[in-house]
Parts: C-alpha cells; sequence; structure tokens
C-alpha cells in the first residue's frame, strides 16, 4: 500500500516536472547580511502552454496540492528533527513564469527554514543534504 502511494506521487512528480531551488535566508538587520536559513522552493506545471496564465485553474491547483504534500514530507521527515523553526510559504492562486522553464508557467511552495547562530553553518550542511536525499528519493532534482 505503502509502495503505491508512493510510485502514485513519483508518477505525479514527473508528469508536473517537479524541480526544487534554493535561496538564501540572510538577515538583513546586520551590515554583513548573515545567513539565518534557506528557503528549498518546489516548482512544478502541468502545461508546456506559455500563455496558460489561470490562477484558478484545477490542474493548477492539483500541482500546488502535491507540492504542498511534498514540503509537508520534508518537514515531518527531515526538518523538524534538526530542531529548526520552518514554515511553508505557499502563495494562493499564484502563477509563476519562469526564464528556465521557457516562461511558461508553473506554481511554487516555499519551505523556509531558519536557524540560530550555535548551529547554523553545520546544521546547514547537515540539513540540506538530508533534504536532497529526501527530494532524490521522490525524483526531484535541484535545477
Amino acid at each position: 500500500m505503502a509502495s503505491e502511494a508512493l510510485e502514485r506521487v513519483q508518477s505525479e512528480i514527473a508528469d508536473y516536472g517537479i524541480f526544487w531551488q534554493l535561496w538564501p535566508l540572510v538577515d538583513l538587520r546586520s551590515c554583513e547580511h548573515r545567513p539565518v536559513g534557506v528557503e528549498v522552493e518546489l516548482i512544478g506545471a502541468h502545461t508546456l502552454d506559455v500563455n496558460h496564465l489561470d490562477p484558478a485553474c484545477s490542474k493548477c491547483h492539483n500541482v500546488k496540492s502535491l507540492l504542498l504534500i511534498i514540503a509537508n514530507r520534508i518537514i515531518h521527515n527531515v526538518v523538524k528533527h534538526n530542531h529548526v523553526t520552518c514554515d511553508v510559504d505557499s502563495r494562493p492562486n499564484s502563477i509563476l513564469c519562469l526564464l528556465a522553464l521557457g516562461n511558461r508557467p508553473a506554481v511554487s511552495v516555499g519551505i523556509d527554514v531558519w536557524w540560530n547562530d550555535a548551529n547554523g553553518k553545520t546544521l546547514e550542511t547537515d540539513l540540506l543534504s538530508k533534504i536532497k536525499t529526501f527530494l532524490a528519493e521522490y525524483g526531484i532534482h535541484q535545477h
């Protein structure tokens, strides 16, 4: 049963061309703009049509729902065990057009992860490695 669910999710991941990007979160209050976390952004699309810009599209909502499922699995299986603060940032009804996708529309979900100074650099390396491994198991690669 669990393997069937994983296969279904992996099939949808392939259908939607889901990938991830990494963005630094920095403390803008300090002059040195020190890193305080990362955003792991999950991105997917259901169409190649560059003119598809309908925020009410049910298929876009399906992609967004899958991205939220993946984000929550990352939080529950990887992030929460590392004593960091995290938040899922899902912009409702938003479509982005990415040059990397030939300007075709996509939807995204971001996972913001913050750490404290005491465990920052070590945690960043270890946590990112765990997140990359987790996403690779689902067939999701960095873009």
